[in-house]
């Protein structure tokens, strides 16, 4: 049994992508000019009232609108760059896998801290639930949204689109550890890049990005609100418990710092990929 049978990506193969000479450059190109795209509309997402002096209360609305925009923007350019349909990007699929991706992301991290808990290395209590809504805009949503389209739609793809799927998939990973690393420990920084795997497969599995954005915005929601990870604005209160090692329980990065984060995070993968070969396998003999 082949990798490839495994997933469902859609690469693109005309317009700057089609097979020919230098084909790498050009995927590589295209995919930094993009990348480069996603990037400028992340900060925007967070800083465009203070840049261009909106009046007070635009945060919100800048928040909640641009990411919107760039996916626009990214289908577009896929479009008539590509020519090709952007079919990663098809809303009737929305509708389904936006709220499914949000309860593995919920669960994947919740089975962590869960895992945590029960070894002792977590202590856990009620907290006082407040700024829900700020956390889902600025915390999760921008996040979720755009970073799935830089990492997954962007690096996942286009590098696959030359090297492979599963290429593709371990360095996307990798850049999206290398990019929380200006605030979190390296250890902490792997455990986000093996995050990066699932999100990574949910989008290979599915052949569209919004799973992997439901994951990311159940997983970000759940670990700032929720758990009141760096907050105690959460529905819960959670702290290492004493002298634990740091390396098990992430710290003050939170439970997806923690080397536990691999064990749960490349099981959901193979969950992944296996049991959906498996349900497809069945509607075939039915």
């Amino acid at each position: 049994m082949t990798w490839s049978r495994h997933w469902r990506l859609e690469c693109g193969d005309s317009g700057v992508v089609a097979p020919g000479p230098w084909l790498w450059l050009r995927a590589l190109l295209w995919a930094a000019l993009l990348f480069g795209f996603s990037i400028l509309a992340f900060f925007a997402a967070l800083r465009m009232p203070v840049w261009v002096r909106l009046p007070p209360g635009s945060d919100y609305a800048c928040a909640i609108i641009v990411p919107a925009l760039a996916v626009f923007a990214y289908a577009v350019a896929v479009h008539f760059a590509e020519r090709r349909g952007v079919r990663e990007l098809t809303l009737r699929a929305a509708l389904f896998e936006l709220p499914g991706g949000f309860i593995i992301g919920l669960t994947l991290i919740s089975a962590v801290l869960l895992l945590l808990w029960v070894l002792g290395l977590y202590q856990v209590g009620w907290g006082h639930w407040r700024h829900w809504f700020f956390y889902f805009v600025f915390n999760s949503y921008v996040s979720a949204v755009l970073e799935e389209l830089a990492f997954r739609a962007i690096l996942l793809r286009l590098v696959a689109r030359v090297f492979g799927p599963v290429t593709g998939l371990i360095i996307s990973s990798l850049l999206f550890g290398l990019a929380h690393a200006t605030y979190a420990s390296f250890v902490a920084s792997a455990q986000i890049a093996v995050v990066g795997l699932v999100f990574g497969a949910l989008y290979m599995k599915s052949g569209k990005l919004w799973l992997a954005i439901g994951a990311h915005l159940g997983y970000d929601f759940t670990e700032w609100s929720l758990m009141g990870v760096g907050d105690k604005s959460g529905l819960l209160v959670i702290s290492p418990a004493p002298h634990a090692s740091v390396v098990l329980t992430g710290g003050t990065f939170g439970p997806d710092g923690s080397v536990l984060m691999t064990l749960v995070a490349l099981s959901f993968v193979a969950a992944i990929v296996f049991a959906g070969d498996r349900m497809r396998d069945r509607s075939k003999r039915a």
